[in-house]
């Protein structure tokens, strides 16, 4: 007979079918060929949990495909169909050669000697398949009918529902079993639950209950040779071996309510509804009390298939790998997923991948081993590594002073991405703020009447006393120059490809880039209200306003928010913005990302909020309204923004625009509290006006 599987799961079938009894012999990525009884080919109907069918080879002739339908009727012995009622027929024709199925399946039927009544349906049918080839063509009965991947507890699916079959592999390949001494099961986690599907075969599995024994209907009670008292015994036996596995742990977590109730709703139906614990939860609310002490993860994750969505499930993946490496010690995660570059992404090691057929969609079963990495130790100054020029000294001097004056906080408040140096000479009229294991030197265009050579000289000394005495190598220091900046040109790509790297913020994730756009994604000064707002967020409805990639909606998710919306005009930084998100395991179902005007979008919005962060531009213009200056319309901003907070919530606003005055309507109108000189970190106190904060919430009614 031949045992058919999603194509690319022939291995894990044949290893499958060892633990059945039977040895398989010659096949492919899609089907096995096994020389087996009756007996043994009904227990794999009841009892397979990765194969897809089970095909009695009945009849071969070795005619053109134009002539093989007609030849497979004439060949069929009439004893075939001595117990069907009506006949189910389907055709597939083998590569490179062309013709129609359904034709193909209703001449084979007009042309047999004893017609039956063609069906569509598989109950109640005996289901005939022929498979045409360019010289040689076969029919086989299919036992099955519907194909084995159709326990009959699933109902409804979620988004990307995942074959029941393709899950119980998936377990297979991660090696998902009990221990021998003990009997216990490991610890199973899927973040990315769904409908619940991994999770119910994984309770079936360890139940010992035989997945056919959810079906009333299988083809082969219309197979002539068939035998009702086997198959009867045979499911009588398997349901004798049904147990009530003891301490298994299986939990399943989602973002969607509406998938965790069908979830909820599969696995009643499967019988397994109080083995499996699901839970709206979030990859990035999930802590190591979610993780027992030994377990592993087995999940199909978003795939990111739309090109703008691609980079998002890869920085998922990243999230995914980090959070085991660091939360979930010892486990391995086995995962689904169509494109290698975004499995790639999490970092991890592979241990074993599967190429799989999934549809029309190639995917991958991969095994990983999460690998735990120290966090990267933020670049210190201290003495030059090389000799420098007499005119560098200066310059390597204060670099070494401000090091030597921020080091003890660095190190306390494990800060990651600091500010060492801003226009403090002024013949060195750069700022130098380190991110991680790398520096950026951003050079302030000189006027044009100083000499060009004489400022690429400077630059150059700029950069050789911070390599010196950072200790950096060439590759780790960028130098990009900035020139004042008019309406949304600060925002705009230097022409450069993207190079994100990742940088640890308090207990955020975050994605800055050196390279490609003259911003970096992380303004550094804003570090004390981002950790503000996380540690104020817990429970509420968070507002972004001029979110730009998303920072202090990281935190604030970080923190516990219970829902948010980040509001900024670029595509771009929205895109980016939904990268951090996935980076720190969160999605945009309850963290939304939308584009639009700020003014227009408060206008029309309805909703209220708890927490909100505004942090707008100096000056920016927009096709859709006049240009908007901050200090002049500041105050129908922060009007929009009072009519969609909830009493007893705040508005933190803070403005870059150093010469900035809050009007005194909103000190009349609002309670207000300047928080600008303790929102200041201790890398940018040289420049108590970097930026401007005010808490504001509504007056006692």
């Amino acid at each position: 007979m031949v045992i058919t599987c999603m194509p690319g799961l022939g291995e894990l079938l044949r290893r499958e079918l060892i633990t059945l009894g039977v040895t398989a012999g010659e096949g492919s990525a899609a089907a096995l060929q096994v020389d087996i009884s009756v007996e043994q080919a009904l227990s794999i109907c009841l009892r397979s949990r990765i194969a897809e069918r089970v095909l009695v080879p009945v009849v071969s002739v070795e005619v053109g495909p134009h002539e093989a339908p007609v030849a497979l009727a004439a060949a069929l012995s009439a004893e075939h169909l001595t117990a069907a009622p009506a006949l189910n027929v389907h055709a597939d024709h083998e590569a490179g050669v062309r013709g129609d199925s359904r034709v193909s399946g209703s001449v084979f039927a007009r042309s047999l000697n004893r017609p039956l009544p063609l069906s569509r349906e598989t109950r109640g049918a005996l289901c005939l398949r022929l498979l045409i080839g360019e010289q040689r063509s076969r029919l086989f009965v299919d036992l099955c009918g519907e194909p084995l991947s159709r326990r009959g507890y699933r109902l409804q699916g979620g988004a990307a529902p995942l074959r029941e079959t393709l899950a119980a592999a998936m377990l297979l390949a991660a090696q998902w079993q009990p221990d021998e001494e003990t009997g216990h099961w490991p610890a199973l986690v899927d973040p990315f639950s769904g409908s619940g599907t991994v999770l119910i075969e994984a309770a079936l599995l360890a139940s010992r209950r035989a997945p056919g024994l959810m079906r009333d209907e299988f083809a082969l009670h219309y197979w002539s040779e068939f035998n009702p008292q086997l198959w009867q015994a045979l499911r009588q036996q398997a349901e004798a071996e049904v147990v009530v596995p003891q301490g298994l742990s299986l939990k399943g977590f989602d973002a969607d309510d509406t998938v965790q109730r069908q979830a909820r709703a599969n696995a009643e139906r499967a019988g397994v509804a109080n083995l499996i614990h699901f839970e709206r939860r979030e990859l990035g609310q999930l802590k190591k009390r979610d993780f027992p002490t030994a377990g592993m993860v087995v999940t199909n994750p978003p795939w990111g298939e739309r090109l703008e969505d691609k980079a998002r499930a890869g920085w998922l993946m990243n999230g995914l790998a980090h959070l085991l490496a660091n939360e979930a010690k010892g486990w391995t995660a086995t995962v689904l997923g169509s494109d290698v570059e975004v499995l790639d992404r999490s970092g991890a090691e592979t241990l074993e991948q599967w190429k799989v057929l999934n549809g029309a969609v190639t995917g991958f079963v991969r095994r990983l081993r999460p690998v735990r990495r120290a966090p990267t130790r933020p670049l210190l100054s201290g003495e030059p590594a090389f000799e420098l020029p007499p005119e560098a000294q200066a310059f390597a001097n204060r670099l070494r002073k401000n090091g030597k004056q921020l080091k003890r906080w660095l190190e306390t408040e494990s800060v990651q991405c600091y500010r060492l140096y801003d226009r403090d000479l002024p013949e060195f009229n750069v700022s130098v703020d380190v991110y991680a294991d790398k520096v950026l030197v951003q050079e302030f265009a000189a006027p044009k009447t100083v000499d060009e050579k004489a400022a690429e000289h400077r630059r150059m000394l700029a950069v050789s006393a911070v390599r010196a005495v950072m200790g950096a190598h060439r590759e780790q220091v960028f130098l990009r120059t900035r020139a004042r900046q008019k309406g949304a040109s600060q925002y705009q790509k230097l022409g450069q490809r993207r190079d994100l790297m990742v940088v640890q913020e308090g207990n955020a994730r975050l994605l800055v880039d050196l390279r490609a756009y003259l911003d970096t994604g992380l303004f550094l000064d804003h570090r004390p209200v981002r950790l503000r707002l996380g540690q104020e967020a817990t429970g509420k409805r968070f507002l972004n306003l001029f979110g730009y990639t998303g920072a202090a909606t990281i935190q604030a998710a970080v923190g516990g928010a219970r829902q948010s919306v980040t509001v900024d005009a670029s595509n771009n930084y929205l895109q980016w913005a939904g990268e951090n998100l996935a980076l720190n395991g969160f999605s945009t179902l309850r963290h939304r990302l939308e584009r639009g005007d700020v003014m227009s979008w408060l206008a029309d919005c309805r909703e209220q909020f708890d927490l909100v962060f505004c942090d707008p531009p100096t000056f920016s213009n927009s096709k859709s309204r006049d240009d908007f200056v901050v200090q002049r319309d500041h105050v129908e901003l922060i009007r929009r923004i009072m009519r969609r907070l909830e009493p007893g919530g705040v508005l933190y606003f803070s403005c870059n625009f150093r010469r900035f005055e809050l009007d005194a309507e909103i000190r009349r109108w609002y309670q207000v509290e300047d928080l600008s000189r303790g929102s200041i970190p201790p890398d940018f106190q040289r420049h108590q006006d970097i930026h401007h904060l005010f808490s504001i919430r509504h007056g006692e009614a």
